[in-house]
């Protein structure tokens, strides 16, 4: 398996809301979970390329061919990865500033996750070198105008990615046709724009770059990241928000620290005048520490309609120390 990372840079801001939110469009997160950009993939591909491009897509996810992981943030040649769900094993007692910075931490960069982890058991972290500064979240007012009515204001909650900032995502291809498939897929994407809002020019984004080679490269950090997902012994660092099957559930979970995210939504088809619901799933958000893999699957959650609708759940891992 290749391993490659797709630089994503945004050319406007983002509206990325979570099913797991409460406040709905009045804010606005900073990544997007691997489902929801699957799902995007999916509705590109079918748009532009028919239901072939479509079957090839899910035939290729569903026999593991490729794998994504959620989009998470980089910065100029730097990759973050999620904060791991780890309790610190160290006596040292933190002051309360320093307790706060390493609570609000989410992101470590690859090239200083094991001087993290280390910490976890020193009590000595090196809060002065993960920055966790991306872009800014603001509110922007919009307007409801509907005939015979007073505009009715409401507030809609954006992210705008600082220069030099962006997101990637991690792809795990068997082949040529896997990479060749999610390049041209991401830039057509890309053009239309990902998350809500895209109807007003929110969420657009071109590929900057080539897709990167791990399985070439000749940076540290990425030869680190290479050698974590290629190694076969626990802990395993999450880094695609998923569900084992109820099969892999017990097995999965036994000796795991993780937490939870909803997974819901609506989808369109021409089947129905409206959006149908989706069934609701809880995933295991990327950044839980699992002492055993599994395989997860594509998930049928659809109710009512006379065909599947899938949500991703094809997991990919790391091997890490902690």
């Amino acid at each position: 398996m290749n391993y490659f990372l797709l630089k994503l840079a945004f050319d406007t801001a983002v509206h990325f809301g979570g099913s797991d939110s409460a406040v709905g469009s009045q804010s606005s997160a900073l990544t997007l979970r691997a489902d929801t950009i699957f799902s995007a993939l999916c509705h590109t591909a079918l748009e532009v390329y028919g239901e072939p491009a479509l079957e090839e897509l899910l035939v290729s996810a569903d026999a593991d061919a490729l794998r994504i992981s959620d989009a998470m943030p980089w910065r100029g040649d730097t990759f973050y990865l999620p904060k791991p769900i780890a309790a610190s094993t160290s006596p040292a007692e933190l002051s309360t500033v320093e307790r706060k910075a390493v609570k609000k931490l989410a992101w470590i960069p690859a090239s200083k996750f094991d001087r993290y982890t280390a910490s976890l058991h020193t009590g000595t972290y090196p809060l002065d070198e993960l920055d966790q500064s991306f872009g800014q979240a603001y509110e922007q007012t919009k307007a409801s105008v509907t005939d015979g009515a007073d505009a009715k204001p409401y507030f809609v909650g954006l992210y705008r990615l600082h220069a030099g900032c962006g997101l990637y995502v991690l792809c795990a291809c068997e082949g040529n046709d896997q990479l060749k498939m999610l390049k041209e897929l991401f830039t057509l994407l890309g053009l239309s724009g990902i998350g809500g809002r895209t109807s007003a020019g929110y969420g657009r984004f071109h590929l900057d770059g080539e897709p990167i080679c791990l399985n070439t490269a000749e940076d540290a950090s990425l030869r680190w990241m290479l050698q974590a997902l290629e190694r076969g012994t626990a802990p395993y660092l999450l880094l695609t928000s998923s569900l084992p099957t109820g099969e892999e559930m017990d097995a999965a979970l036994e000796g795991a620290a993780f937490q939870l995210a909803r997974r819901g939504g609506f989808a369109s088809t021409e089947w129905v005048e409206t959006p149908v619901k989706k069934q609701t799933q809880y995933f295991l958000t990327a950044g839980s520490v699992l002492q055993h893999t599994y395989q997860g699957e594509l998930c049928d959650v659809g109710i009512g309609v006379p065909h599947p609708v899938y949500r991703y759940s094809k997991p990919l891992f790391m091997g890490v120390t902690l």
